[in-house]
């Protein structure tokens, strides 16, 4: 397969954001799908796409189509995933691929009994930095990885607020926590153990989130987000010999610093022997501010920048692209399994906690 055809359904913020990396690889989009007709055909003016419908079925149908790039609701992705991978289309579908567990089974079952390639557009963990961050997790180049500490969050505007509250784009949890959940299980593998508290408002909707993971390997991660307050937006992992960081903003990072730390050796005895010079010098040394704060520049963390280009979605819509060219049913860095397990993870939490999964309501 050479010259591969898209056709983009929904013609929202995150559509229009991947027309220009659509653009940037010569991919060829031959259709626009909106249940607005007015919206499809602005959208297909404003991007030199040839055809524009309301009608997905025809979208599916057409032989000038090779992939659907979802990009509607989300209360529609799952739907939509379905109706193009029956129809023996390839399907990237933007995050959250389902709004729950059970429809992201569905999503899954369809794409394997096709045997068509499916994957959720998790972008960040295409990127060269979370790339080389995952890598090194594994490498134990720094150590056995022991502690991951993530978080997601910033205040938005009262308008945009109301948008994320929305029952139908399934709360915090599946709008932002979601890709610190893909990093935790990249990095640090499945997990035996949820402890979580979650802050709802009177639909049931997750506002904040606080998550505690342990997984079976033996490392735990600790995540948090947020609609309402700003965090640090980075990802810090602890290694048995050193440190990591995804550095902000986490979500599209381009850089990770890296400490190194070998075991200090502490001598021992049961008599509490006299400092010797060396350490009585050290120790004097310690007690100057200044020193301390020279100390601290002398030896700084090594920071790598890892750009990803002109478009932070180059890198997933390359990575699919040669997926498909390849014959590949699923990815190997966004398998169908990561999305399933971030959907167990997230029902499992909302079980636990106080608010409902998507569509229930609060007895």
């Amino acid at each position: 397969m050479t010259n591969i055809r898209f056709a983009v359904v929904g013609t929202g913020v995150m559509a229009a954001r991947m027309m220009p990396a659509f653009a940037k690889l010569g991919v060829c989009v031959t259709a626009v799908a909106s249940r607005d007709p007015e919206r499809a055909v602005r959208f297909a003016r404003a991007f030199a796409i040839p055809t524009a419908v309301t009608d997905l079925g025809a979208v599916c149908a057409r032989s000038d189509v090779d992939v659907v790039y979802i990009a509607n609701a989300p209360q529609y992705h799952a739907m939509t995933c379905i109706v193009a991978l029956e129809a023996g289309k390839a399907v990237l579908c933007e995050k959250p691929m389902a709004l729950s567990e059970a429809e992201a089974h569905q999503v899954v079952r369809a794409a394997r009994k096709t045997q068509t390639l499916c994957m959720e557009g998790l972008w960040t963990l295409l990127l060269p930095a979370y790339r080389r961050f995952i890598a090194l997790s594994r490498s134990q180049e720094l150590g056995l990885a022991k502690n991951l500490v993530a978080d997601f969050g910033y205040p938005v505007s009262e308008e945009t607020e109301q948008r994320l509250h929305a029952k139908e784009r399934g709360g915090v949890l599946l709008d932002r926590g979601i890709y610190l959940i893909a990093l935790a299980l990249s990095v640090l593998g499945p997990i035996e153990r949820i402890d979580a508290q979650l802050d709802c408002d009177d639909l049931g909707v997750d506002r904040d989130a606080f998550l505690q993971l342990q997984h079976r390997g033996g490392g735990h991660s600790q995540l948090a987000a947020s609609f309402g307050c700003l965090m640090t937006n980075t990802a810090t992992l602890s290694l048995s010999r050193g440190l990591m960081r995804l550095e902000a903003p986490l979500i599209g990072s381009e850089a990770i610093s890296t400490i190194r730390h070998e075991a200090a050796t502490i001598s021992g005895g049961d008599v509490a022997q006299p400092p010797s010079l060396r350490a009585k010098i050290i120790a004097r040394l310690r007690e100057s501010p200044r020193l301390r704060r020279i100390n601290r520049t002398i030896k700084p963390p090594v920071f790598r920048h890892l750009p990803f280009g002109a478009n932070p979605y180059l890198a997933e819509l390359d990575h699919f692209i040669t997926l498909l060219k390849a014959g590949a049913r699923e990815s190997d860095i966004v398998p169908l399994d990561l999305s399933l397990e971030i959907q167990r993870i997230i029902a499992r939490t909302r079980l636990d906690r106080a608010c409902p999964a998507i569509g229930e309501t609060r007895s």
